[in-house]
């Protein structure tokens, strides 16, 4: 990993810290993008300030699949500061087109494929700690789900960043050819086995009789969260009131 990769690789992580209604990630990305500017324009104050005012544009993709445009625009960059005035402008276009191309299926993967795998995940793992006594049984499921989602996104920015670096816009024709209806499909299938899996494993616990009242402590915290609004509230809300249930004594059992 060269430092350059890697400074790009890390700051990439933080495309969305400066996000905004009027220009999206455009600011994340200009920082994201910065030292590879500057290593390009190293001696060209007005070729860098240029390249820095052009990365400050509106931009918006996906966050696992915007380091391939990073190191697209990177690479264009370079070769615009060596001589191909026309390579800046080709980059932005890529960028932005990328972007929007890959937000769809990396929506799809992530979010409504992998996400779902990675949570079945954790209850599983949880399960299986408390069933062989593990220490922490909560904490183990949830290193599980993060690994599960973590490995394959971290792996996704960095082998797209690589990519874009080494190939500029022949990268776009490696992103085409990649089958990622069939990796969908594949983590979709498998998420859908794993909550099958967990489910089944969650109502073989003995439960006894409470459990039409941790039923509905989960109904309630739904509602509550249907109410406040946006998904993220929903499943704090029935997390809070799930845990309030188990703490109850109310499902038999706790993690």
């Amino acid at each position: 990993m060269s430092p350059l990769n890697a400074r790009l690789f890390l700051r990439s992580l933080l495309l969305q810290a400066g996000f905004c209604d009027e220009r999206r990630q455009g600011l994340g990305f200009a920082w994201a993008i910065d030292p590879a500017l500057q290593g390009a324009y190293a001696g060209d104050a007005a070729g860098l300030r240029a390249a820095r005012v052009r990365h400050l544009a509106a931009f918006n993709a996906q966050p696992y699949a915007a380091a391939l445009p990073l190191g697209v625009a990177a690479a264009l960059e370079a070769r615009a500061a060596a001589g191909d005035p026309a390579a800046a402008a080709r980059g932005g276009a890529l960028k932005d087109t990328l972007g929007a191309a890959l937000s769809g299926p990396a929506d799809a993967f992530f979010w409504g494929s992998l996400r779902p795998l990675a949570s079945a995940a954790a209850i599983l793992g949880a399960l299986a700690a408390r069933h062989f006594q593990t220490p922490h049984p909560f904490a183990s499921g949830a290193l599980l789900g993060l690994l599960v989602f973590n490995a394959p996104a971290l792996w996704t920015r960095w082998a797209g960043l690589r990519l874009g670096l080494a190939q500029g816009e022949g990268a776009v024709l490696v992103a085409c050819a990649l089958p990622a209806q069939d990796w969908i499909r594949a983590v979709r299938g498998a998420a859908l086995f794993a909550v099958v899996a967990a489910v089944a494993a969650a109502l073989a616990l003995p439960l006894g009789f409470s459990r039409p009242l941790a039923a509905l402590a989960f109904a309630a915290g739904v509602g509550l969260g249907r109410f406040a609004g946006g998904p993220l509230r929903l499943v704090a809300a029935a997390g809070l009131l799930g845990a309030v249930a188990s703490a109850a004594g109310w499902t038999g059992w706790a993690l």
